[in-house]
């Protein structure tokens, strides 16, 4: 045994087998030092040193296994003294039930997701200052303010905020906690009164019974700290604490659960000081979908704090972010040095802010976009690290926290922009977060290797889509993904969502960055029903992709297209197109069966949210099926405005490259390259918005940049299609026309290059697109503007056909379009993404043309002509495909 230990036998029990070990407990009242791998027996209340008496130090070396037995077996480090728990990264001090290092039964090295309480846990007491003092008389921190840590683990409080109680650096704490009364429990670790001189560095706590870790008071910090599987709350303030914390990552278990974080001040007087105002950036919090995770963050009793940085996610049942007690409020925009900040957050839950009668702050007005707080969907990818969502939040400047205690922060949540699931901080010492690199079908999805392999990549592993997904499935990096036949995420659950089809399962498909989806034919493709949702999670360095079978052997071509179906969302939106022909356009009873069997879609749901489509790629699909029934790269089937769509790349498309039929879906930052038909289309009654479009076509295929309709059936039908584009890039090599606009439709076109075009730069169609013209034949039904073109179209002759004024036209478009709409000749150059086709970046000569400003159309700021502002404007590189 190590000096200062004794050797014991702990003898059976139930199915555990006698181990022998040695053993603390009592009072330490030496040094002691524990051997880099020994094991040892906690055994009954054991404390380093005596708080008022003689002080020790307990060092623990890597790799060092310290274990209790039942809820009374506990370390608590005394005022005064010091614990030196330092392991590695790969081989950190643990801190562990006697269950977990038993070999019979349970096993080696037990990783559990529902053993708890098995031991008391590891207590720190200091002198660093509180406000919660057991002498009524005395003065919140004070070095008469002090109090008695609960289940007897020691006395703490001072008025020495530098004060140190050791380290903790690389140490995981398993399966402890323990409730001696409902109001007197043992923590994962307990923080009490400890100092700022104590140094707290990638700690974890696993599968506690109580709280993971609890501040009582105090001024210490701590980054790299994991807390997943405890049972109450993950952590845990009060009484003042007032130390930092970045770096923190805090995961439910399925099975158990209460707040993330549950923050107090003082429960007896809520105005207590010094009042508890921690600093936390760098967060991510998970809850319990389906479990009994109650609130993200719950502040109260008076607390402050400063979050910044962080993500709310996992479906917690009351709520991402609550606010109680009035004294908890008053810190809201308080012009004092504890007022409670938060910025920089995505908060994905269906309720975001809890609002309860009488609050009197309404917290989703006050924290909002101005303090860059999001509440749209979370995309964590191999569920921890950042995604396209998270890398799109504007992130606090963490300099401006007032202490050098925090790194640079380079993106929102727990990890680093460049970590990921195979390197990381939290990767070696930690249990039940990063799992080891096992490539393997996931859940929802059959390993078809054998019967579906790659050809030339025999050991790489193909999993199946079954035609239906019918409950949540992720597609994570690593396999490739078959799409074999239509595909369908869920079942279509009906227009309306407050009577869904009866029966109808319902699904989200989550796909993660760098993950490579792939048919084989045109009947092969990707559909996602009503009432379901695809996520679809590609980061800017690491897109997701969908392609055919030839590319992921090797054997596509620059004149490849057509290989397989397509990508499909169907949501329940407006449309105008109705297949029952009593139905009026836009209600719940306007619906339409999806070309080429892809799904019904329509309804009166304007917001509804098919998921995101986030640093995406679709290459060489597209299938004609008949004439008139086709398959596009992406159809955007009557999808709502709720669905998140920025940065996705349509590339050598059999059909059209994107196809709006009706309608609200707005999209950003969109590449079709090389598509066979028209790059853009749209019909049925589209109403969204599409910004940052780059067009190229290749030389011997394309037909419109734009082709553009209401309703071939009923030219006037409504909602009439009336979207607005923004920063637009057409760019042909001698195919058709460059915008045409017909059967009705409205549009906004402002801040687009049209260029290269044989039969016209603009062309305006039908009698009830004209009627939108101002000064038209009939006047305005949904208007048409076009301004701040620059144009440079010529024909077979090589002379200029910027507009296609045919002869019977009511309206002259070359001259009804005159606000900045410029003929000349493009000086585009930079980068080009078709062969043959010129840059995207504009020269001088386009430079000059007078810009719209799109902000007053309630789009990006993007105040010039194209797709690209500029030679540094890097929104298209690094996720595109070019030749």
């Amino acid at each position: 045994p190590a000096a200062g230990t004794m050797e014991v036998t702990l003898p059976a029990a139930g199915a555990l087998s006698d181990v022998a070990a040695c053993s603390l407990s009592g009072t330490l009242l030496t040094d002691i030092t524990i051997p880099a791998g020994a094991t040892v027996a906690i055994q009954g209340p054991t404390f380093i040193g005596m708080d008022g008496g003689a002080s020790a130090t307990l060092t623990i070396q890597p790799g060092a296994t310290l274990f209790g037995s039942a809820g009374g077996d506990f370390l608590s480090v005394s005022r005064g003294s010091e614990i030196q728990a330092v392991g590695t990264d790969t081989n950190p001090v643990i801190f562990t039930a006697r269950q977990d290092i038993n070999d019979e039964a349970l096993g080696t090295n037990l990783v559990s997701d529902t053993l708890r309480g098995q031991w008391g846990g590891l207590v720190l007491n200091g002198f660093a200052p509180i406000n919660a003092c057991d002498d009524a008389t005395a003065t919140g921190g004070t070095a008469a303010c002090q109090a008695a840590g609960e289940g007897g683990t020691g006395t703490f409080g001072g008025d020495q905020p530098g004060d140190s109680s050791g380290t903790l650096e690389f140490v995981q704490v398993r399966y402890a906690g323990f409730e001696i009364t409902a109001e007197n429990e043992l923590n994962g670790i307990a923080f009490q009164g400890v100092g700022s001189g104590t140094r707290v560095s990638s700690v974890q706590v696993f599968n506690n019974a109580d709280d993971g870790v609890e501040f009582f008071g105090g001024t210490v910090n701590v980054n790299f700290l994991a807390l997943n599987g405890n049972a109450d709350d993950s952590l845990d303030w009060t009484d003042g604490w007032v130390g930092n914390v970045q770096f923190l990552l805090i995961d439910h278990a399925i099975d158990d659960a209460d707040q993330g974080i549950e923050a107090d001040n003082n429960g007896d007087d809520n105005l207590a000081q010094p009042r508890s105002n921690p600093t936390i950036s760098n967060v991510t919090i998970i809850g319990n979908e389906g479990g009994d995770s109650d609130i993200g963050i719950l502040l109260r009793e008076g607390t402050a704090a400063t979050l910044v940085n962080g993500v709310v996610t996992g479906g917690f049942a009351d709520g991402a972010f609550d606010v109680d007690d009035a004294e908890t409020f008053s810190r809201i925009g308080a012009p004092t040095p504890d007022d409670l900040v938060m910025q920089s957050f995505i908060l994905d839950d269906d309720v975001p802010f809890i609002e309860e009668a009488g609050d009197p702050v309404d917290l989703s007005n006050t924290f909002g976009a101005a303090q860059n707080i999001s509440t749209d969907n979370a995309t964590l990818q191999a569920d921890f690290f950042p995604g396209p969502a998270e890398q799109a939040v504007a992130v606090f400047d963490t300099s401006q926290l007032g202490s050098t205690f925090f790194e640079a922060a380079d993106v929102i949540g727990a990890f680093r922009m460049s970590d990921t699931a195979e390197a990381n901080w939290a990767t070696g010492w930690t249990i039940g977060i990063v799992p080891e690199a096992v490539i393997e079908c996931p859940a929802g999805t059959t390993d078809a290797s054998a019967s579906l392999g790659i050809a030339g990549s025999p050991q790489a592993i193909v999993c199946e889509l079954p035609p239906v997904i019918a409950a949540n499935t992720t597609l994570t990096a690593g396999p490739f993904y078959a799409i074999t036949g239509p595909t369908f995420v869920g079942e279509d659950a009906g227009a309306d969502p407050a009577a869904p089809i009866a029966g109808a399962a319902s699904a989200a498909l989550t796909i993660d960055g760098g993950v490579t989806l792939f048919g084989a034919s045109g009947s092969d493709f990707l559909a996602v029903n009503r009432g379901s949702q695809i996520f679809s999670n590609g980061t800017s360095t690491n897109p997701v992709v969908f392609t055919s079978r030839q590319d992921v052997e090797g054997n596509a071509t620059p004149a490849s297209r057509g290989q397989w179906g397509g990508l499909i969302l169907n949501g329940r939106a407006p449309i105008n197109a109705c297949d029952d022909a009593i139905a009026v356009g836009g209600s719940v009873d306007c619906e339409s069966a999806g070309e080429g069997g892809t799904g019904n879609f329509g309804g009166a749901t304007p917001e509804d949210d098919s998921g995101n489509l986030l640093f995406t790629q679709v290459l060489y699909a597209g299938f004609e099926i008949t004439n008139d029934n086709e398959l596009n790269g992406i159809a955007f089937q009557g999808v709502g405005s709720g669905t998140n769509v920025d940065s996705i790349q349509v590339y050598n498309n059999g059909d059209d490259g994107i196809e709006f039929f009706g309608g609200t879906v707005n999209v950003s930052r969109v590449l079709l390259t090389g598509n066979d038909d028209d790059s853009i289309d749209w019909t049925d009654g589209w109403v969204g918005s599409l910004q940052f479009g780059l067009v190229q076509q290749a030389a011997a295929n394309g037909d419109q940049g734009i082709e553009a309709d209401n309703n071939g059936d009923d030219n006037l039908a409504e909602p009439v299609s009336n979207p607005t584009l923004s920063n637009i890039t057409l760019i042909s090599q001698q195919r058709d026309i460059g915008a045409l606009f017909r059967e009705g439709t409205g549009v906004t076109l402002v801040n687009a290059i049209i260029t290269g075009f044989q039969d016209g730069g603009i062309d305006i169609d039908d009698a009830a697109t004209f009627n939108n013209i101002a000064g038209g034949p009939a006047g305005l039904v949904e208007p048409i503007t076009i301004e701040s073109v620059f144009l440079d179209n010529t024909n077979a002759a090589g002379a200029v056909f910027n507009f296609d004024d045919a002869a019977g036209d009511p309206v002259v478009i070359s001259n009804a379009f005159t606000a900045n709409v410029v003929e000349g000749t493009q000086d585009l150059s930079g980068p080009t993404f078709v062969t043959g086709a010129p840059g995207i970046v504009p020269g001088p000569v386009i430079s000059a043309v007078t810009a719209f400003d799109p902000t007053t159309l309630g789009l990006e700021a993007g105040a010039f002509l194209g797709a690209v502002d500029g030679a540094d404007d890097d929104a298209f590189e690094g996720w595109t495909f070019s030749e």
